[in-house]
């Protein structure tokens, strides 16, 4: 660029217009990030007494500050390395939270005061060679310590005006708003990074439901982001603690972290239709919801099919054994304003039911086969649409007596149809030749696979194209008693019921679901457990 500030830092890039540069520190030789404010921004004060005050690896090395023409400047340490906001890979995710709890003890380690950052945020965090580093001092602020080392949030240096300024939508703690900033406030920031790690967010913002069950620092982030202070953590030496003990050594944070390794993006959603097979698509369901964390609802449209889905969901009643509900009070006199309700509504008024097997798992309710009708291309259409908008994973059942309109408006309106044929020749042409029938993007798993009998997958995959063809679901005798044996029953998953293997058959299949919505290699290939 040719410009030289205060006669010492050469300009090399022009990162925010007349804001932030990347300069060389002519002295030194070294890369510096060289800041400027006008005069008087309480911003400069905040940062320069964060720099000047806190030393820890995760934060950029103070240099030099200066004063020119009535704006002020400060060179800090050039940390090279993409935000965690753009990072195209994540680091290791209990590592992440461990660094970040260092981090936070290191704000609070001197004996007279403590450092609130203020502003934590995926944009604010840099990672370089799977680390972390912490940068924007601007809304921080210094806490005096009353005796003890109990915080006095009188002296924050910082007023209303300020924080609103500078706070950050959905990764701030509630109080901040209210000009209350404490160190409760960072655990809150960072409970909230994590959730947006582990997919725990939507469009409309944070959403912990989202994140698998099965993911041991849930009920961290959970008691991190506490609406109200007193119920988080009490200090980041307590949320150190908590991770060392939950993380040391644990194997089963690490295969949420390789299955869901992103933040949410709304091109995972997809709308799936499964036709006669109600079994296939309840375990494709439990399989999105708990190994992936996506928010899934698993819906029948007929009477017949969603005796088959409650028997599933609800564990405890032979599918064909009829069963008595109360008689449905219509929601509304025109179907179409359920769709201004979102899921949460639909719950509310028992349109939808959440399963015991896991938190971002629903499942229609005999309410909602009253409002609908299948063989209407519309209702369908729309249908379609809120599942879409309001889930990322929409599946769709018909049971294979269950009319054939509905089966074409299905197949028109969502994203997929998967078949799901027996593996030998007659079956899957069969299936094939029917589909061609209704067209839409059509799919195929062999289900009840057996490698002794089945035809290889290979071959599989020659009928039906490479491309359309998800995998394999083994045969289960367990299955088969499931499915006939009349009383309570297991869950399907997380009762040892079905084998490692099955699990991993489903996460492939997801997996190549992901590689079709994103119409890229990068999810084709299986994920082990």
């Amino acid at each position: 660029m040719g410009d030289v500030l205060n006669g010492r830092y050469s300009v090399i890039e022009i990162i925010s217009e007349d804001r932030l540069y990347k300069a060389m520190d002519t002295a030194t030789g070294s890369f510096v990030a060289v800041k400027k404010w006008k005069s008087k921004d309480q911003s400069f004060n905040n940062e320069l007494s964060a720099l000047m005050s806190v030393t820890h690896p995760a934060i950029p090395r103070f240099a030099d500050c200066f004063y020119i023409d009535g704006y002020s400047y400060i060179a800090e340490e050039w940390i090279e390395g993409d935000t965690l906001a753009s990072a195209a890979v994540f680091p290791v995710i209990t590592d992440f939270a461990l660094s970040c709890a260092e981090f936070l003890c290191s704000l609070t380690a001197d004996k007279n005061s403590m450092r609130v950052h203020g502003d934590i945020k995926p944009s604010n965090i840099i990672v370089k060679d799977g680390k972390a580093f912490f940068i924007d001092f601007e809304s921080s602020v210094k806490i005096e310590k009353k005796r003890g080392g109990r915080e006095n949030t009188g002296k924050a240096q910082n007023n209303r005006a300020d924080t609103l300024r500078l706070a950050s939508e959905y990764f701030t703690a509630p109080e901040v708003f209210f000009g209350k900033l404490t160190p409760q406030s960072d655990i809150y920031s960072v409970g909230m990074v994590l959730a947006w790690m582990l997919g725990g967010f939507d469009d409309d913002g944070p959403d912990t439901d989202r994140i698998s069950d099965l993911c041991v620092l849930k009920p961290i982030i959970r008691k991190c982001t506490a609406p109200d202070a007193k119920n988080r953590f009490p200090d980041a030496q307590a949320l150190l603690k908590t991770l060392k003990k939950v993380c040391g050594g644990n194997e089963n944070i690490k295969n949420v972290k390789d299955i869901h390794s992103g933040p949410y993006e709304s091109a995972r959603r997809f709308s799936l239709y499964i036709d006669c097979n109600v079994c296939f698509g309840w375990e494709l369901a439990c399989s999105a919801a708990l190994f992936f964390g996506m928010k899934t609802c698993i819906m029948a449209l007929t009477e017949r099919t969603q005796r088959k889905l409650k028997y599933y969901a609800e564990n405890d009643r032979y599918y064909d054994e009829e069963y008595a509900e109360e008689e449905a009070v219509p929601y509304m006199l025109n179907y179409r304003s359920l769709y201004q309700r979102n899921a949460e509504a639909w719950h509310a008024n028992g349109l939808i039911h959440r399963t015991d097997v896991c938190d971002n798992l629903y499942y229609s309710g005999t309410r909602l086969i009253d409002e609908l009708e299948p063989e209407n291309e519309v209702c369908i259409s729309d249908i379609v649409n809120w599942g879409r908008a309001n889930f990322d994973c929409m599946i769709f059942i018909t049971d294979r007596y269950d009319d054939k309109p509905a089966v074409k408006n299905l197949t028109s309106s969502c994203d997929y149809t998967i078949a799901t044929p027996l593996a030998n020749v007659d079956d899957i042409e069969a299936c094939r030749n029917y589909y061609e029938r209704f067209g839409g993007h059509v799919l195929y798993a062999a289900w009840e696979y057996n490698e002794k009998s089945s035809l290889p997958e290979e071959s599989i995959a020659l009928i039906v194209g490479a491309d359309r063809y998800l995998g394999c679901v083994s045969h289960n005798d367990n299955r088969t008693a499931k499915r006939n044996y009349i009383g309570k029953m297991l869950p399907i998953f997380g009762s040892g019921l079905y084998s490692e293997e099955e699990n991993t058959q489903y996460i492939n299949i997801i997996n190549r679901l992901f590689h079709n919505a994103y119409g890229t290699a990068e999810y084709a290939e299986g994920v082990t457990v």
